[in-house]
Parts: C-alpha cells; structure tokens; sequence
C-alpha cells in the first residue's frame, strides 16, 4: 500500500471511500452517523446533506471487520497527484468540517479529490443511472437531469 492509494470499504450495500496516508492510517469523511454514510437511506427523518468530519484513523479502525481493497480505479483517465502534494492536502483539511451530500459531496469524491484533484463518484453516478432506469423516467427532462447530475 502506498502514500495516496484509494481504499474501499466494503460495507455491504454501500462502499465506504479512504485515503492511505502511511503508517498503517487513513484519511475519510465521518459523517454524524459515523459510518461515512448518512443514515438517510435507512431513516425517514434523516436529511440527505449534512456536515461531514475530515479525520484521520488507523485503516484497521476504518475497516471495523469489514473487506477492503486498494482501487485507485480513475487511474486511466487522470494522473494521480504528487505525494507532496496529497500530503498538502491533507495536512490542511484534517479535523476539519465540510458540507457532505451523498449524491454531491461524499466520501468517494473527497478521496478522488485528494488523489487526483478531480472530484468524482462512481456510486453516486450509479445509483442515480439505475433510479432513473428502474423508474422508467428516462425522458427528455430525465435524461437533462442526470447529465447535469454527472457533469
């Protein structure tokens, strides 16, 4: 494992996203649920948006019995930063707070971020592909909808 590999967590229907920092830690967003992940999918009163916590683990205390691999999976498509410069990064955002949306703004485009620069996520793209197709809305406004969602 090296310094700015992208890990994922395995936890069952969702994918946890961290960042390796070496020393056997990680750096990942908690969001108030703990998980990374807001209860808002298992609880009709969550919100879909909150405040997530930068913070920094052990990968152990991450992965809380759960599987994970390395999957630096965008590296086809973008060059992965200096490790200087990930280090930048997260020397400026540990403990801090930021806007979290599961759709926008998660653990996944935060890892991508600091990896690449470019902030992206596959499971977000996806889940809003198979909504759109399992409701059968792919009309026009659907497909305007999602294109500006993926953009």
């Amino acid at each position: 494992m090296e310094i700015g590999d992208m890990i994922e967590i395995n936890r069952g229907a969702f994918k946890h996203w961290a960042l390796y920092i070496g020393n056997g830690e990680v750096i990942h967003v908690v969001t108030p649920d703990g998980s990374g992940l807001l209860s808002a999918f298992s609880s009709s009163s969550a919100s879909l948006s909150c405040k997530g916590m930068i913070t920094i683990d052990t990968l152990m205390a991450v992965e809380n019995g759960n599987t994970s691999k390395i999957n630096n999976y965008l590296d086809d498509e973008y060059k992965p930063r200096r490790t200087d410069v990930i280090m930048g990064e997260v020397d400026k955002m540990r403990g801090r707070t930021i806007p979290y949306d599961v759709l926008g703004k998660n653990c996944e485009h935060f890892v991508t971020f600091l990896r690449y620069g470019q902030s992206e996520s596959k499971q977000a793209d996806d889940f809003m592909k198979n909504l759109l197709i399992g409701s059968g809305l792919l009309g026009g406004v659907a497909v305007a909808f999602v294109a500006a969602v993926l953009k």
